[in-house]
């Protein structure tokens, strides 16, 4: 059997694979999102919130991992369309986005997450800017993948998708930033 061919033949399951690691992995990254929203009205994390927050963070990280597996796989089943595909190559780079701003919310953001005056301390200003900002941008960037998942085409090329996306972006890193500066300054 062909190296195509075999991926080919797997194609079907890991699109189930694929589909399901995405619920799992947006799923929880947009939950985590909205109830850190929450969890941020009485400008403090509890054990338990915090706790919570670091289940849905192991979670999106598998889910991420299994749509990297599956999606390998799939991409393997028919490489030379995949690569030519500018809808594919828009939600690739998307996906870049997605998890270099995962990579800061946890090795930047979450240390800071877990002080008890995260909230309220003016030191942590700038730490709580971007880490309501990098919440949009996830927000955004799982939706923007999934959506373009979704279609069997894109009716736009690459750069105007590109366009789009960072124009949504801005709107709503600003709008993440002037509810922190009404909610914590």
């Amino acid at each position: 059997m062909e190296f195509t061919e075999f991926f080919q033949s797997i194609k079907t399951p890991a699109t189930i694979a694929h589909i399901i690691a995405v619920i799992v992995g947006m799923g929880s990254a947009l939950v985590s999102d909205g109830l850190f929203s929450f969890f941020a009205r009485d400008k403090k994390l509890s054990a338990k919130e915090i706790k919570i927050l670091e289940v849905l963070r192991a979670l999106v990280l598998y889910g991420l991992v299994a749509i990297a597996l599956s999606g390998i796989a799939i991409f393997l089943s028919d490489p030379d369309k995949y690569i030519h595909s500018e809808k594919f190559l828009a939600k690739m780079s998307i996906l870049a986005v997605l998890l270099l701003n995962g990579y800061a919310l946890n090795k930047y953001i979450w240390p800071h997450l877990l002080k008890k005056k995260f909230f309220t301390a003016k030191s942590e200003r700038n730490v709580r800017r971007i880490a309501f900002a990098c919440g949009s941008v996830s927000a955004i960037s799982w939706l923007s993948v999934l959506g373009l998942g979704i279609l069997d085409s894109a009716p736009v090329g690459y750069s105007a998708i590109m366009a789009l996306y960072a124009a949504v972006i801005l709107f709503g890193m600003t709008v993440a930033l002037l509810i922190e500066k009404r909610e914590y300054d």
